[in-house]
């Protein structure tokens, strides 16, 4: 900050014309002032630096009516006074000399505002002795004092976290009358992962804001409560300042927001297929996303489908993929699938969720699955298709035995009636029917 005051400084140099008038020429003689830091915190050490410019002009000496006037001014020296409120950390200047026309002067002093100053405006007491026929000089140079911190705001930081990568955002809010410069941001949180570990944010200007923006990696932290602080740097002119800390509860639960869906498994003896979507549960897009067979003992990632590569995937979308693995030996209950993708500031990330492949059908946490067996499938055909011959058979055999039993019967009942229907025939005792019936024949 940059104060321009026009003193008028007297030189006097007399110098006679015809007759006794007299005349005295007065040089000008400027005072700027600039003060660092521009408005001072308690505590604050800055400096306040006076400009002096001799305003006259032309050569040295001035002749006038056979007199030589001398347009130098001479300083002996300059002080400056604290006033019991600012601390004045340098000795006064003595013995300046002389400056010529047209010349500038700067004294420097350094100053520091007490702890205990309370905000306000207050004063440091400027003198300047001149030498020669240069009159003194006190001015009193205003020094402000302001109190009030830069403030940060974390505006999106949820309250309720998955195990995720999430991107945050803190404003810094600078309440201040002045600007702040080198303003530095940093975030902490136990167990938790900041991208940036700090953040530049530069100079922020009197009355405005800037953003920092963090991503948040909690993908390794367990399902808990915890504490996510953050807390500035800056400088007042050459005093480093800190701001107080802003802090948030946040709740961590044990979800990971890439989540399997639809999945299914088919196997043909010990080879699986595994296919299904990838969901993307979270607020943030995940980039270069791959699935592939995790590296287990007893368990062959294989071809054509060893690993699957899905590219970005956006918050709130999915994709399908296609898995293959063979069971070499062991007991393996569950196929390990390894989840690998970059988060917004590309760094690398990796989880992993276990699918079943026992037979049957069941869900996990986020998953849904069915496991199919095309050679039990195949077994199982077969011995219907078996018991439906062999029904078919035995039911064909029971007709025929049947028919054949219906048969001999029916033959038997025949030849009965036939011999009775004889021996009535020579007893005379032949019915009217029968008579009837060998007329009709005849």
């Amino acid at each position: 900050m940059i104060k321009v005051l026009i003193v008028a400084m007297i030189f006097l140099a007399t110098f006679s014309f015809s007759g006794t008038a007299s005349t005295t020429i007065r040089p000008t003689v400027s005072l700027d002032y600039e003060m660092e830091p521009e408005v001072f915190m308690p505590g604050d050490i800055g400096t306040i630096t006076v400009t002096l410019k001799n305003m006259a002009s032309g050569e040295i000496y001035v002749e006038e009516d056979d007199e030589t006037l001398d347009m130098n001014a001479y300083i002996a020296s300059g002080s400056l006074n604290g006033n019991g409120k600012l601390e004045i950390l340098d000795q006064s200047y003595t013995n300046i000399g002389m400056l010529g026309p047209g010349d500038n002067l700067r004294l420097t002093f350094n100053i520091k505002v007490k702890d205990n100053v309370a905000t306000g405006v207050h004063y440091a007491d400027l003198k300047i002795i001149g030498g020669s026929n240069m009159y003194d000089l006190n001015y009193r140079i205003p020094v402000k004092v302001d109190e009030r911190n830069v403030k940060l705001i974390v505006s999106n930081l949820p309250s309720t976290l998955m195990n995720e990568v999430s991107t945050i955002s803190v404003d810094v809010v600078n309440r201040r009358p002045n600007d702040v410069k080198s303003v530095i941001v940093t975030p902490y949180a136990e167990g938790m992962t900041f991208t940036p570990s700090d953040y530049f944010v530069g100079t922020v200007s009197e009355g405005n804001k800037s953003t920092a923006t963090f991503t948040l990696n909690t993908m390794s932290c367990e399902q808990e409560y915890n504490t996510v602080s953050f807390s500035a740097s800056y400088f007042n002119g050459d005093n480093l300042h800190y701001t107080e800390n802003t802090v948030k509860d946040v709740r961590i639960i044990k979800q990971s927001p890439l989540v399997f869906t639809a999945i299914e498994t088919v196997s043909a003896g010990n080879k699986y297929t595994i296919t299904g979507d990838l969901n993307n549960f979270g607020i943030t897009d995940a980039k270069n996303v791959m699935v592939s067979v995790a590296s287990l003992d007893g368990l062959e990632p294989v071809q054509p489908y060893a690993n699957y590569f899905i590219g970005t995937l956006e918050a709130d979308d999915f994709s399908s993929f296609e898995l293959s693995a063979r069971v070499t030996s062991g007991n393996i209950t569950a196929i390990p699938i390894l989840i690998e993708f970059r988060d917004p500031d590309n760094a690398y990330t990796a989880i992993s969720q276990e699918i079943p492949i026992q037979s049957g059908t069941g869900t996990g946490t986020g998953t849904s699955f069915s496991v199919k067996n095309d050679e039990n499938e195949s077994s199982t055909g077969l011995w219907l298709m078996a018991g439906i011959i062999a029904i078919g058979i035995v039911a064909v055999i029971g007709y025929s035995w049947k028919k054949r039993r219906d048969e001999e019967e029916g033959k038997e009942e025949k030849e009965g009636y036939e011999e009775e229907e004889y021996e009535d025939w020579e007893d005379g005792e032949i019915t009217e029917d029968i008579i009837d019936e060998e007329e009709f024949l005849k």
